[in-house]
């Protein structure tokens, strides 16, 4: 009897650790049984096909930039150069108090304009053919020293814009106009855009499944972009409408258009 109960004992055992090696073993099964051909090789094998989608939208633009501009000439670069900076500073603190405006500051340039017209005189016998001079002044050959700063105001405010340019003319003048589409509408034109450009995709995707007989497709990659026609710009100078009233000023339209290229597997029926 005790025998017996022995060899139950271990016949149980014996049954127990067969069941959990049973249990490791299932994996190593499993992993022995897939085919050799990996999932990548087995989509390389599929044939590929690019696709390209696109939406488009035509809106006004919804926002100006005015160019100003201070251009002064004289013989003395310094004096010139102070003039201009000043007038600079007076429209920036300006533009500054109003929360309607942008303003930053364009280019900035001094630079010498020799005439090259006027005739060289000889120099007197007896004196010295160089003679110290004051680079900041013009020399004797001829010309004249140039300044020019610009300061560029943004607003989505068009009439606010132009009145301000009106206001300013005696200090900085008018010298450009150009008008632009703003980053917060771009964006909300591009999400309408999304969905349509993903339709416009899946769409060309399936026609071409179906002209090539195909059973179906599936996504291999895919890219998104944007192109957006070039801001439009207006004469460098504009009439006035009236004494102190800005240019009278209309905003352009401009074309936003979000593209989809990928690539997709074709799949046999």
């Amino acid at each position: 009897m005790q025998r017996t109960f022995s060899h139950a004992f271990l016949s149980k055992a014996t049954l127990i650790a067969m069941f959990t090696l049973g249990a490791v073993a299932v994996p190593a099964t499993a992993v022995r049984a897939q085919p050799a051909t990996s999932p990548a090789t087995a989509q390389s094998t599929e044939p590929t096909l690019a696709l390209s989608a696109s939406a488009s939208e035509t809106v006004a633009q919804d926002t100006v930039t005015l160019t100003l501009t201070r251009e002064l000439r004289g013989e003395n670069q310094v004096d010139l150069s102070r003039s201009v900076n000043e007038a600079m500073n007076k429209i920036r603190d300006k533009a500054k108090s109003d929360k309607d405006l942008e303003v930053r500051t364009g280019s900035y340039q001094v630079w010498f304009e020799r005439d090259n017209n006027r005739p060289v005189e000889p120099a007197a016998a007896g004196t010295r053919t160089v003679d110290a001079k004051d680079d900041s002044k013009a020399d004797d050959a001829g010309g004249i020293w140039v300044a020019r700063g610009e300061l560029l105001i943004t607003s989505k405010n068009m009439e606010k814009a132009s009145q301000f340019a009106a206001d300013v003319d005696e200090d900085m003048a008018l010298d450009g106009i150009r008008f632009s589409l703003s980053r917060e509408a771009r964006e909300t034109i591009e999400k309408r855009l999304l969905a349509a450009t993903t339709k416009a995709f899946k769409t060309r995707a399936q026609d071409a499944v179906t002209a090539l007989e195909f059973g179906g497709y599936r996504i291999k990659s895919l890219r998104l972009g944007d192109v957006g026609q070039p801001e439009s710009y207006q004469p460098r100078m504009m009439a006035m409408r009236a004494a102190k009233a800005g240019p009278a000023i209309e905003a352009g339209k401009e074309t936003v258009t979000l593209s989809m290229e990928g690539a997709i597997f074709l799949l046999p029926k």
